[in-house]
């Protein structure tokens, strides 16, 4: 990105992001300065005292258009995906679920009616009988109540009220005039649309005179549970375990939290928090231009993201760490992405071919290195901005107002880092820029289709680089290429809290704050004694106060 114009561009472009701060001596970048004077939170080795339970907020929360999709697929057998047509959801430091920026407004409200009126109506049509039996000679006010106890239960996630189960049955009787399926079709299009099924209702239980906090019941923890690592409504198994009251306890919610890891659904769950994570819906469209060859979105992005999506997969659920997905070497491959990218064609898409010394880990997956690119060019400002902003949780500030940003026209006669190099020659850039270029030019042996290259324009590629401005002593300094940038990465603690922030943040539907400290220490001590396996951060997230408590509700 270049600066037509005259600009001042401060340092305060080095800044922890929302809810970071330093995390004192060399334990990384990532940690978290809470609004409490003196509590300083810093990954594994920060220090903070802490009360017995110290839960976060816990806001009434939408479910989110995947979550709904999950649900009706789940309660009903529809996988028409009814949430593409609901309107966008709004993005908060790069999530789409977040609670703050996901309100009811009368677009999503018509959308939910047209929704519940076409899912009821191909339900009825399709699954009467399996929905709402009711045999013959068999009372239909009787099959009626059954089903409104039945599925407005596992619609609700509990038990219905009486008052609920009351409201149901007068619809259902108002309207069995017209049919049993008719009726059935009405009750089911009302429950669709209460808020009881649209929300996520977490607690109504009194506090308790020990801690404060009102811990959640069996129920509001399998919905919590639930939709955090599989993004559905609770299966069988688990109401079953609300029911017996099992998942009071650590050891009974960590096993049904290491169950519903081995699900399908939670690998798609982590799908979707990479993807919002590294923000990969900018891939769609994406179309790159390169003098051989110019290729468009439909030919390439597909096989970029199911590359991506592989090696995702692995380094989450087989090798499970941090460090393997910093630095591991398996490169997944379509027919057009092997011949793209110099190596053989795959006999078998699902074995990874080993490309040592030229990949290591995500930061050099060729569908990352495409998404920060320019159409005709590589972007060492925007792979600087996503180490940065994505892997370490440092805040980038946009430019100034009075800054057109315009990467620099090719020139075939010099390099890339030649053309961005005015950004650290002029006064008014060199402040910013040291930090985000200094970075970024360290990937220049990757052109804007992600391959790997020696020569650009008939000139040996310079991918030297330096990290400046990190908080974490270890980590700054000069670098030579991707490869050792990502090798110094995958050790450094800072990363390690990042990734657990980064994934609280997608837990828990919002930005932390100062009433999360103490939850946050915990998820970020569990992950590190894991030695950064993905499974007991999402565990730690899961027996964290924060979730499995909410604030007292103070009574008059």
């Amino acid at each position: 990105m270049l600066a037509l114009g005259v600009a001042a561009c401060t340092n305060h472009l080095i800044q922890p992001s929302p809810g970071e701060g330093p995390t004192g001596g060399t334990g990384g970048s990532a940690g978290m300065t809470g609004g409490t004077a003196g509590m300083t939170m810093g990954g594994s080795s920060g220090a903070l005292s802490c009360p017995t339970v110290s839960p976060g907020v816990a806001p009434l929360r939408l479910l989110t258009h995947i979550q709904y999709d999950n649900t009706v697929a789940d309660l009903l057998g529809d996988t028409t995906r009814p949430s593409s047509q609901f309107p966008a959801e709004n993005e908060v430091v790069g999530y789409s679920n977040n609670v703050s920026a996901n309100q009811v407004n009368p677009r999503l409200v018509e959308a939910y009616q047209a929704a519940a009126e076409a899912l009821a109506r191909t339900a009825i049509t399709d699954r009467l009988t399996t929905l709402a039996p009711c045999a013959d000679g068999t009372d239909n006010a009787t099959c009626g109540r059954s089903f409104i106890t039945d599925f407005g239960g596992k619609a609700f996630r509990r038990a219905l009220t009486s008052e609920e189960s009351g409201i149901f049955a007068k619809l259902f009787d108002a309207t069995l005039s017209q049919g049993y399926s008719k009726a059935i079709e009405l009750t089911l299009r009302a429950i669709l649309q209460s808020p009881q099924f649209l929300y996520r209702v977490d607690a109504q239980k009194a506090a308790t005179p020990q801690t404060g906090a009102v811990a959640l019941s069996g129920s509001e923890m399998a919905s919590r549970l639930s939709y955090f690592l599989t993004n559905t409504t609770p299966d069988a198994t688990l109401l079953a375990a609300a029911a017996a009251d099992q998942l009071g306890t650590e050891a009974n919610l960590e096993a049904q939290a290491r169950r519903l890891l081995e699900t399908a659904r939670a690998r798609e769950m982590s799908r979707d928090f990479v993807g919002q994570w590294l923000g990969l819906a900018r891939l769609d469209g994406a179309a790159r231009l390169a003098p051989d060859q110019t290729y468009g979105a439909t030919e390439l992005v597909p096989d970029w993201k199911d590359t991506l999506g592989k090696f995702l997969d692995d380094a989450i659920w087989n090798d499970g760490t941090v460090q393997s997905l910093m630095t591991s070497t398996k490169l997944f491959l379509t027919p057009k992405l092997a011949a793209l990218y110099g190596q053989p064609v795959p006999t078998d898409p699902n074995v990874p071919a080993n490309v040592t010394g030229q990949r290591s880990g995500l930061l050099t997956q060729p569908a990352i290195l495409a998404l920060l690119a320019h159409s005709d060019q590589s972007a060492p400002v925007l792979r600087g901005v996503f180490v940065r902003e994505r892997i370490l949780c440092l805040q980038v500030d946009p430019p100034p107002p009075d800054v057109i940003v315009v990467p620099p026209e090719v020139d075939q006669t010099g390099t890339t880092r030649e053309r961005f190099a005015q950004h650290t020659e002029q006064d008014a850039c060199r402040g910013c820029h040291a930090a985000l270029d200094g970075i970024g030019f360290g990937f220049e042996r990757y052109d804007q289709l992600g391959r790997y290259r020696e020569i650009e324009n008939g000139i040996s590629v310079d991918d030297s680089g330096e990290v400046i401005d990190t908080f974490a002593p270890a980590l700054d300094g000069p670098f030579h290429g991707a490869v050792e940038l990502a090798q110094k990465l995958s050790t450094d603690a800072g990363v390690r809290d990042c990734v657990a922030t980064q994934w609280y943040r997608y837990a828990m539907g919002r930005v932390e704050d100062s009433s999360d400290a103490c939850s946050l220490q915990q998820v970020k001590s569990r992950f590190a004694a894991g030695n950064g396996a993905f499974r007991e951060l999402l565990v730690g997230i899961v027996l964290s106060d924060a979730f499995r408590y909410r604030p007292a509700t103070e009574t008059p």
